[in-house]
């Protein structure tokens, strides 16, 4: 069946229902290098940690947005560091490198801009397109574009159902995903598990874990590895009960028995990473990059597998699992809202197949800059990891 139309049909029975992931002491990490190490309401990444760790029976908040990442530029405005496929702004022709200078005659701000009332709660669909001004290189120029209403945790896991591709490259077949989004809903699983066995015909697969959200399980790796020999092991260092660290360990990792009719992608895989592949992706990365067919590229990651929360550490969610994991994380997310601050808990006492995560990260195999300052035509790390695949396959 044809890739394209395999996906339009996957996603017109794809139900984006909003169950919320259980936060768990190695679930979503959302500090990258863009992110400031304190979040307010008045940042746009702070509603992505919202949109991720609202229990099941909250609901992510809904904000107008592009379906951009951005950080501030030295010379004003904000440079796009990254574009959600099928985004009002992707489909508007921007893309990463580009910075956005003014929408409607006005300075531009990624939150404030579309939703002026957030410092009060308030968030109200936006009825008319927007103007935006823009600088790519030393070139002004002007579109409009049609802000969407919903929260970032729909529409990161749309994106990555629209970054899947095939394309030929010389005699060979490649596919591409974007993990935009890691959850580990059933559903979730079971959609991504179908689109993937839609690129089983590929001779390689370029996964792209750069600017990727959410929480690791164990159905991700399976995806790519026929066992689950060789899991990354996770323990705490400084800890006088060693043996609290277990059910944290056992959920993220061991929470369903292996599906045995599952049928893993066993060919050469290029990962895609940088500074904004995070948290749950960084492991995975890092987990994936044992087998000798997967080859990482890029830039190094941050290393980043703590939370945002407004005290307390990552202690506190290993001593008290179930407490941490509900009220009280809605408790500090709504005072957040009511002009709280979310400050950045680094997990530096995770131990991760027994050495130090935290700061150090995942370094490529294949080094290839790509700052985020840098105006291309293409991507010079997707080109190095569609050479390495053609040099393999």
């Amino acid at each position: 069946m044809n890739t394209r139309l395999f996906v339009s049909k996957l996603l017109g029975q794809f139900a984006l229902r909003v169950f919320a992931a259980t936060f768990l002491l190695l679930g979503a990490n959302y500090s990258a290098a863009t992110d400031p190490v304190s979040l307010t309401s008045l940042d746009i990444a702070f509603y992505r940690v919202q949109s991720f760790d609202t229990k099941a029976a909250a609901k992510p908040l809904v904000i107008n947005h592009l379906g951009i990442e951005t950080k501030q530029a030295a010379d004003g405005g904000y440079l796009i560091t990254a574009a959600l496929e099928g985004y009002p702004a992707h489909a508007a022709g921007l893309e990463r490198g580009d910075i956005v200078l003014r929408i409607d005659g006005a300075d531009f701000h990624p939150l404030l801009s579309l939703n002026p009332h957030a410092a009060e709660s308030q968030f109200r669909p936006r009825s008319a397109p927007a103007e935006l001004t823009y600088k790519r290189g030393e070139t002004v120029l002007t579109v409009r574009v049609e802000p969407v209403f919903e929260s970032l945790y729909d529409s990161y896991r749309s994106a990555t159902l629209n970054s899947v591709l095939s394309f030929a490259a010389g005699n060979k077949v490649i596919g591409y995903v974007r993990l935009w989004a890691l959850t580990r809903e059933t559903g979730d699983l079971v959609t991504l598990g179908q689109l993937l066995q839609s690129l089983h015909d590929t001779d390689g697969i370029v996964l792209d874990l750069r600017n990727s959200y959410g929480y690791l399980a164990s159905e991700h790796i399976d995806l790519f590895r026929a066992s689950r020999s060789d899991f990354l092991s996770i323990s705490l260092v400084g800890k006088p009960n060693s043996n609290a660290i277990e059910p944290e360990q056992n959920r993220l990792l061991s929470a369903r028995q292996r599906d045995d009719s599952l049928r893993a992608y066993r060919k050469p895989i290029a990962i895609l990473i940088d500074s904004s592949t995070r948290g749950a992706a960084e492991l995975l990365a890092y987990q994936l990059a044992k087998l000798d067919r997967v080859t990482t590229v890029g830039e190094p990651t941050l290393g980043r597998l703590g939370r945002y929360q407004r005290g307390g550490g990552v202690e506190n969610l290993v001593e008290n699992p179930a407490e941490n994991a509900g009220e009280n994380l809605d408790k500090n997310l709504n005072e957040s809202l009511d002009g709280g601050v979310l400050d950045y808990s680094a997990a530096d006492r995770v131990l991760i197949d027994g050495n130090v995560f935290e700061g150090i990260g995942v370094k490529p195999k294949r080094n290839a800059p790509f700052p985020f300052e840098k105006v291309s035509r293409g991507d010079p790390q997707f080109q190095v990891a569609v050479n390495v695949l053609m040099g393999v396959i």
